[in-house]
């Protein structure tokens, strides 16, 4: 009778979930989201950095061993500060009852007050545990998470404090970042005169992210436009095409933005970047349509190339002189890849992105979630028991990015 009761209310729910399917398409998308999976963990990560990072000056302690012991950390750096700021303020919109908020409100008051340079604006790279300027040089990378935080902290608590912050950053990295070509300097000394040096996608993408998170959270133009600015500037002068149609986006580069033509002379293609490139270019749809229909082009790249399509997954690298991808794997190339599987497979109804979003994530489950301490285990390879893992806690925004896209997708 039990078991007869169970395959009548399965039958009923299935007959359910088929009604509201057809008068809610979105429906289909948001059953296949494993909604649970991502706010437990997103509920864990958080949970364990509110416990053991916060310091009393409002910045935050990020270096730990796997078991959460704090290791020595002679320096804060902009970077890791405005990421666990972020991590805060997004997890606040999914938890609010953790108290959250005040904390990423405190982190983002800290940069502010302490990163910030007085003299020349901007932020430095780094201070001292004390909070006094410790490296002054001024990095796009760390400027990129400072603007994300900051236009998150406002966008979850509505402070005008820091939406004017936001904005006067990104005043200051438009003055002072931007090369001649278009893209940005990946360094300045304190007074923004630029360092020499070759040149990388990796801040170009985050500042994008930055400015698409800046637009959202207050609407402004001057966001939309710069982030139509860079997008248009990686969509046009640093995508590769492919001769199938698919595309991808070196990761190094010389001065003028030629990139690095072998992997001998530091060329390489990130795997992890371009799914990573694939759903902040889907987002970045509301400020120029073509940027979906490239978007598609890269995750298809992305798939051919280092798709582990046996047991889920991505790899490291791959050469644009066609040398052997290098198939390790790595933690937060498993959570961008998640990530870029999911907004593609929303995006385009595909079976088999969500196929492989499924098996990605039972990866993920298995290897990466540490359920002995807790976190994700910080694996260079997988698997780690042969010894790829380091024993330290890497910080959440992979991760928190991913469940904060998985569950604003979910509720429609």
């Amino acid at each position: 009778m039990v078991a007869e009761f169970k395959l009548h209310r399965r039958a009923v729910l299935a007959l359910l979930a088929a009604v509201a399917a057809c008068s809610d398409p979105d429906a289909r998308i948001r059953n296949r989201i494993d909604t649970g999976w991502h706010r437990d963990d997103l509920e864990a990560l958080l949970l364990h950095w509110h416990g053991h990072a916060l310091r009393p000056d409002g910045s935050f302690q990020l270096a730990f061993d796997r078991a959460w012991k704090p290791q020595p950390q002679p320096e804060l750096e902009l970077t890791g500060q405005a990421r666990l700021v972020y991590a805060f303020a997004a997890g606040h919109e999914y938890i609010p009852d953790a108290g959250y908020l005040k904390v990423a409100r405190r982190g983002a008051d800290y940069l502010l007050q302490r990163f910030r340079d007085p003299v020349h604006g901007g932020f430095f790279y780094s201070v001292t545990p004390e909070g006094a300027p410790k490296g002054t040089a001024k990095r796009a990378y760390g400027h990129a998470f400072a603007l994300l935080a900051l236009a998150e902290v406002y966008r979850i608590g509505g402070d005008v404090r820091y939406r004017d912050a936001a904005l006067q950053a990104w005043r200051e990295i438009e003055l002072n970042f931007f090369d001649p070509a278009g893209g940005l300097f990946n360094e300045c000394e304190r007074d923004f005169k630029p360092v020499a040096g070759s040149r990388t996608q990796n801040p170009l993408m985050h500042m994008f992210e930055a400015l698409l998170a800046l637009r959202e959270a207050t609407g402004d133009k001057i966001a939309e436009n710069g982030a139509r600015r860079l997008g248009d500037f990686v969509v046009n002068q640093l995508m590769q095409g492919q001769a199938e149609g698919s595309a991808h986006i070196p990761e190094w580069y010389d001065e003028a933005w030629k990139p690095l033509p072998t992997q001998a002379a530091g060329g390489y293609i990130d795997l992890g970047h371009q799914f990573e490139w694939s759903h902040l270019l889907t987002t970045g749809a509301v400020v120029s349509p073509i940027y979906a229909q490239v978007a598609e082009r890269v995750l298809s790249y992305a798939l051919a190339s280092g798709y582990d399509d046996i047991e889920g997954g991505c790899g490291l690298k791959a050469f644009p002189d066609g040398g052997k991808t290098d198939t390790r794997k790595g933690w937060w190339q498993q959570a961008e890849c998640l990530h870029g599987l999911l907004v593609g497979a929303k995006e385009t109804a595909r079976n088999d992105l969500w196929r492989r979003y499924e098996q990605t994530q039972e990866l993920i489950k298995k290897q990466l979630i540490d359920a002995e301490y807790g976190g994700w285990r910080a694996a260079d390879v997988l698997p780690c028991k042969s010894g790829g893992c380091k024993d330290v806690q890497p910080d959440p925004y992979h991760m928190v990015r991913l469940h904060q896209a998985a569950l604003k997708l979910a509720s429609g």
